[in-house]
């Protein structure tokens, strides 16, 4: 629980520099993890988000613990300092 408080808050200080990257970064954790790792690398969130201004620049920003990969404490903790809510599977094979 510690950890989430410190990845929400840290997300939020980010705020002002995720604007630089610019785009709407939200998505389902396991349509973005390819290859279901439970780690979502950069090439898979690049390629996700590729529509967006800089998937690269927000990357970086989300992965707080500059881990190389963003789990998913961070990708929620993310969300929900930017307002946006849980997102479900896009993916038809993924069950609910």
């Amino acid at each position: 629980m510690k950890k989430f408080a410190v990845l929400t808050f840290l997300s939020a200080l980010l705020i002002a520099v995720f604007a630089i990257a610019g785009g709407k970064y939200d998505g389902h954790f396991g349509d973005i993890d390819k290859n279901s790792d439970k780690v979502v690398v950069k090439e898979e969130f690049v390629e996700f988000f590729k529509a967006n201004g800089d998937p690269a620049a927000a990357f970086v920003i989300i992965d707080v613990d500059k881990s190389g990969g963003i789990d998913h404490d961070e990708w929620h903790a993310f969300k929900e300092a930017h307002g946006y809510g849980h997102k479900d599977s896009n993916n038809p094979d993924e069950k609910k």
